[in-house]
């Protein structure tokens, strides 16, 4: 009996509390949909789902109907500060800050905000503070590190993650960081290291099994790499990443149907996400179905219009794969003539040069394209590019009488200068002096638009040979070696050949390059560019081509010999003017150096010294004087800079460095 009284009375105990609880339970459930509580909730739902857009419109409804509520102001902080508006996001901690100035969680997003704002001092104050007050905040010694890489402190970051992992050595974001970060540098074996530890203690998080998938891929372990993609995908189906993944493994491994499809399967969770649209178009036009990938490729460009590498990717297959006349071709040429007027309009000839260019490489044949070209030329001082551009239209039977007055204007101009005077076509007998390859590391880059690397190069390669100097006679190659770039340079038998390095994130392009001697093999140069904002990928390879250019060695022939006059193939294009002066060597005397840009030569093979009196755009004549007793001076003859040219200063990329700023946008996307 004493038992069961007292099984009575706990029962009674039970059925009390579920009294007393039940109507909470009952309001916490039944709470009107336009509640700021329920309000808050739905925006955490979409934000768990990948739609930040709907769930910042749930937190701004929730913080209207309370302003005093502070977790979907700090939400909202949060999802603005992922996507990289930093103003906004500013302003919504510092609104949470002011309802709750102690909360360690909304001064550690603060300092991360300021981070991404490259307010790196501010950012560093806030955390010391922080840290001060509270050693064991493992957000703040996170965030700490999250510092330390974006300003490329990456050792400064490491020994930042290893102390945190003493404090908590479970913690997933320190272990897939750090892993990122070893992987990263090139340490693959530590990266594995903490990339299992990862996996042993958060099994059930997609990202940790998606992370240590993508080290795969890039290790070309492509059956690894499936496992994990497949093990996100088991605990949550709607990753998009993983399907990502899954598509870039079968496009690496050439199934690209199968590449094809899963791009279906991740554009029915989302049919406006643009990776999507960008592999699926690619995978098309690998299985020969060119029409859908130019159609998939335009689509992308209606989704998103500022999609610089999905421009360039559309535009390079339609000159491959259409014809010349096509309208496709025209339209899109179009655009780059358009957006030359607008520069031209505003005195920027050099933007506007580097469109015209652009444009007539996608539709060669445009009469509008080639006037536009040659005024421009005219304007910037080369009336022998302008004359040259007038006369292709001629020849096709498009000039107009505007182009035919114009023609003539420029033979009154031109007829004085060396190529009339020597009757030498600059345009068809100049040939270039100095030969590069170009190679893309696939181990070194991060890139959201998976395998446009080629295609950036390829349009690195245009901006290239656009200086009449440089030579690339063959396309662009991907390697995962140096020693793969190294022997191809060789067989090609370029001069110097480049390997480059692309990073990209939502808001950033990076290119880095490394320049060799093909000889050799020997490292003589490196470059870095760095570009935020609107027309960042054309910026930057733009300023990539400017930067080869110089860094060149230039070096010019001896083409006609009249008793002391000589023409030379150098000219206004190549920076030459009037009273420059030069040596002249037998071509076989001249090599190039193997540890800096420059040629080796001995003295004793100095045939004489050449002075310029006067220059065209491709051309430059002057008077030839001898050194010695016998005059050897012949056409075929090299000239190179009379006085050794002093070392460029090393482009300084911009802050934060590419590499650095690259690798901090990707470990911010652990969480």
């Amino acid at each position: 009996m004493k038992i069961l009284a007292i099984h009575r009375f706990i029962l009674l105990l039970f059925l009390l509390s579920v009294s007393v609880c039940f109507p909470f339970l009952l309001l916490a459930q039944e709470l009107p949909p336009d509640h700021p509580i329920s309000l808050f909730r739905q925006g955490m739902e979409y934000r768990r789902i990948g739609d930040f857009y709907r769930a910042l419109e749930f937190f701004r409804a929730a913080a209207l109907k309370n302003p005093a509520y502070f977790d979907p102001i700090f939400a909202s902080a949060d999802l603005f500060f992922q996507l990289e508006e930093y103003d906004e996001a500013l302003k919504m901690v510092d609104t949470a800050l002011r309802l709750s100035r102690s909360d360690s969680s909304a001064r550690v997003l603060k300092a991360r905000i300021l981070v991404g704002m490259g307010r790196f001092k501010e950012a560093s104050d806030l955390y010391a503070t922080l840290l001060q007050e509270e050693p064991n905040n493992v957000e703040a010694r996170l965030g700490k590190a999250e510092l330390d890489l974006a300003l490329g402190k990456n050792r400064n970051a490491t020994l930042e993650y290893l102390d945190t992992l003493k404090r908590f050595p479970d913690n997933r974001r320190a272990l897939l960081s750090l892993a990122v970060l070893l992987a990263q540098q090139g340490n693959g074996q530590e990266a594995e290291t903490y990339f299992d530890a990862a996996l042993r203690t958060h099994s059930d998080a997609p990202i940790v099994h998606y992370l240590m998938g993508e080290y795969y891929f890039k290790q070309k372990k492509f059956d690894l790499a499936i496992e994990r993609a497949l093990a996100a995908l088991s605990i949550r189906p709607d990753y998009p990443e993983a399907h990502q993944l899954l598509g870039w493994i079968s496009f690496q491994k050439g199934d690209y149907q199968e590449a094809y499809s899963r791009m279906d399967r991740l554009l029915a969770l989302n049919r406006s996400n643009p990776m999507g649209f960008y592999l699926k178009a690619l995978s098309a036009l690998r299985l020969g179905r060119k029409d859908e990938g130019i159609t998939l490729l335009r689509s992308l460009l209606t989704l998103t219009p500022d999609d610089e590498i999905a421009r360039i990717t559309l535009e390079d297959s339609l000159r491959e794969l259409l014809s010349m006349e096509d309208n496709l071709r025209k339209s899109y040429a179009q655009y780059h003539f358009d957006r030359g007027d607008k520069f031209q309009e505003r005195n920027l000839f050099q933007r506007a040069l580097e469109e015209y260019r652009r444009g007539l490489q996608i539709d060669p044949y445009s009469k509008r394209g080639r006037l536009a070209y040659a005024e421009i030329q005219q304007k910037i001082g080369f009336a022998g590019y302008a004359y040259n551009s007038l006369e292709f239209l001629k020849k096709q039977n498009l000039a107009d009488r505007t182009a035919l007055e114009q023609m003539e204007i420029l033979e009154s101009i031109l007829s004085d200068r060396p190529a009339r005077r020597w009757q030498f076509d600059q345009f068809i007998n100049r040939k270039p002096s100095i030969s590069l390859s170009l190679f893309v590391d696939l181990k070194s880059g991060v890139l959201q638009h998976g395998f446009s690397e080629l295609f950036l190069a390829r349009y690195l390669s245009d901006l290239l040979i656009g200086f009449p100097s440089i030579q690339i006679p063959l396309s662009p190659m991907a390697v995962y070696t140096f020693g793969e770039a190294f022997q191809e340079a060789r067989q090609r038998g370029t001069d110097y050949f480049i390997l480059l390095a692309f990073g990209e994130s939502a808001r950033e392009f990076s290119v880095q390059g490394d320049l060799f001697l093909s000889r050799t093999g020997g490292k003589i140069g490196t470059f870095s560019v760095y570009r935020t904002g609107n027309d960042r990928v054309q910026n930057a390879l733009v300023q990539v081509a400017s930067i080869v250019k110089e860094k060149l060695p230039l070096r010019g022939q001896l083409l006609k010999r009249e008793f002391e006059s000589v023409l030379v193939s150098l000219g206004k294009v190549d920076g030459v003017k009037k009273g420059d002066k030069f040596w002249i060597l037998p071509s076989q005397a001249l090599t190039l150096k193997n540890d800096s840009f420059g040629f080796v030569y001995s003295p004793k093979d100095i045939l004489g010294t050449f002075t310029v009196t006067d220059v065209d755009d491709l051309l430059c004549e002057g008077t030839v004087a001898r050194e010695g007793f016998f005059d050897r001076i012949n056409p075929g003859d090299v000239v190179i800079p009379f006085e050794e040219q002093k070392a460029k200063a090393e482009s300084a990329p911009s802050a934060p460095a590419p590499s650095a700023s690259i690798l901090y946008k990707k470990i911010l996307r652990i969480q």
